[in-house]
């Protein structure tokens, strides 16, 4: 047995807690089986953007302070954390130990990105960057879990 694979799998089962999990997976069938996957997608994105207008972030001049406030809004409810970096066309964005995936469950993971989409378009938002460029998330390689994936980068790129 792989100890890192152990400790990823003990961390799934305990970052939602038992008195929510089948609650948030009935509700995430209730809701694929009854909206096609885009609205879905788009739904989760306004609730990512309601969290950032909640959490606002005070504007930052480095990509590293950027960084810190949004790793601070994340920690203070323990929702993980953020890498930043810098990348020839954009930014890559890479938000580990989310519950969204262990909540709602791998099936999600195609329409519960939009939450991260919202809530990091919005936080670039509120720091000015140009309207041509948008936060959206990479196809997932591999095994899908507690790692969201995204960039930030012009519209086409």
């Amino acid at each position: 047995m792989e100890l890192g694979a152990t400790f990823i799998d003990y961390y799934e089962k305990k970052s939602c807690s038992a008195q929510w999990l089948e609650f948030n997976r009935g509700m995430a069938a209730e809701l694929s089986a009854g909206l096609p996957p885009e609205d879905l997608r788009q739904l989760f994105f306004r609730i990512g953007q309601r969290l950032a207008h909640a959490l606002p972030i005070a504007p930052c001049r480095t990509l590293g302070e950027l960084q810190d406030q949004f790793n601070a809004r994340w920690d203070g409810i323990d929702w993980g954390f953020t890498e930043l970096s810098e990348e020839d066309d954009g930014v890559a964005i890479t938000h580990a130990c989310s519950p969204v995936a262990a909540a709602f469950g791998p099936d999600s993971t195609g329409w519960s990105v939009g939450f991260f989409e919202g809530a990091y378009q919005t936080w670039f938002e509120a720091q000015h960057m140009p309207s041509t460029l948008r936060v959206y998330a990479l196809q997932p390689e591999g095994r899908t879990g507690p790692r969201v994936d995204l960039r930030l980068s012009r519209v086409g790129a």
